[in-house]
């Protein structure tokens, strides 16, 4: 079995992030999924729902490994990914935001102050003028605030600052973010390539 090197995992990133689920698969083959549970779970909703061969067992894997990790956002991916698998979509609203960047973000220190999601674009930030209610075309249903919560427990991942802990980091950062957004009644959709 195939080892997870950073050019396998830049590899996965890539293909979860344009929701290519031919190069996911063909990175996923042949390496367990364990390590890479939420972004495998991404590429592989994507191939179920892309309709691929070889998807659906690698699929159905994911969503049994998922539901016994039981992790920050692994059961919201794991609904995701039976969706997928039974060419139904989940019943939540979807936000073009990239769940790295809103892990990050849900990370910082809460003394940092507030943040905002730009439910529109998926960008996250600090409040800009247009946030003000009384700017002109102010939408209050395009904006998402929050304040950081600090970082949550890192879920078993060294803190040596190796790959493998860093990748660690990375993954619970894409859970929280994912169970971040189910809590508000959405989940991660498309980005659109600017």
């Amino acid at each position: 079995m195939a080892e997870w090197d950073e050019d396998a995992r830049a590899l996965l990133r890539a293909a979860a992030y344009r929701r290519d689920g031919d190069a996911g698969l063909a990175v996923l083959a042949d390496r367990p999924l364990g390590p890479v549970l939420q972004y495998a779970g991404d590429v592989l909703a994507a191939a179920a729902a892309q309709g691929l061969p070889g998807a659906e067992a690698p699929a159905r894997k994911c969503v049994e490994e998922l539901d016994g990790r039981g992790g920050p956002g692994d059961a919201e991916l794991a609904a995701e990914l039976t969706a997928a698998l039974e060419g139904t979509r989940a019943p939540l609203a979807e936000v073009p935001v990239d769940l790295g960047e809103l892990g990050t973000a849900l990370d910082r220190d809460p003394a940092e102050g507030v943040q905002v999601l730009d439910l529109w674009r998926g960008e996250i930030g600090e409040p800009g003028p247009e946030f003000a209610p009384d700017a002109p075309g102010h939408d209050p249903a395009r904006w998402l605030a929050f304040w950081p919560a600090g970082p949550a427990g890192g879920g078993g991942a060294p803190a040596d600052g190796s790959a493998d802990g860093s990748w660690a980091r990375e993954e619970r950062q894409r859970g929280r973010a994912r169970a971040w957004l189910a809590a508000h009644g959405l989940r991660p959709g498309p980005r659109p390539f600017l």
